[in-house]
C-alpha cells in the first residue's frame, strides 16, 4: 500500500488532515469572508514528494505539480468556481490535467 498523506492549511488556524473537497469549499467560503487582504490556504498532498496548490484572496494560484523539478506554476482564476474545480482535480492527483489547465 502506497504512503499518502493530505493536508489544508489556512494561517493561524491548525491544519486539517485528509482533506476532501468539502473542506476546500469550507476554505474557500473563509477567504472570501475574510477582510485580510494577504489571505491564503494551500493543500499539500504528500507522497514520496510534496504537491502543493495554494490560492489567495485574489484568485492567484502558486502550484508546484512537478517535485522532482521544483517548477512553481503561476496562474490566476477566474473566478472561485474555478478555483473549485482546479482542488477538485488537484485531489483526484490529476496531475498533468491539471498542468494544462494552468499553464494556459
Amino acid at each position: 500500500m502506497e504512503f499518502k498523506e493530505t493536508y489544508l492549511q489556512q494561517a493561524e488556524r491548525d491544519a486539517l488532515e485528509d482533506v476532501t473537497i468539502e473542506d476546500v469549499k469550507e476554505a474557500i467560503q473563509d477567504i472570501q469572508q475574510t477582510e485580510d487582504e494577504h489571505a491564503t490556504f494551500w493543500v499539500g498532498i504528500v507522497k514520496e514528494d510534496e504537491w502543493i496548490l495554494e490560492v489567495d484572496k485574489h484568485l492567484r494560484i502558486n502550484a508546484i505539480l512537478a517535485p522532482e523539478s521544483g517548477e512553481e506554476i503561476h496562474y490566476v482564476a477566474a473566478d472561485w468556481p474555478e478555483v473549485q474545480d482546479l482542488y477538485a482535480l488537484f485531489l483526484e492527483e490529476r496531475f498533468e490535467e491539471l498542468q494544462k489547465r494552468l499553464k494556459y
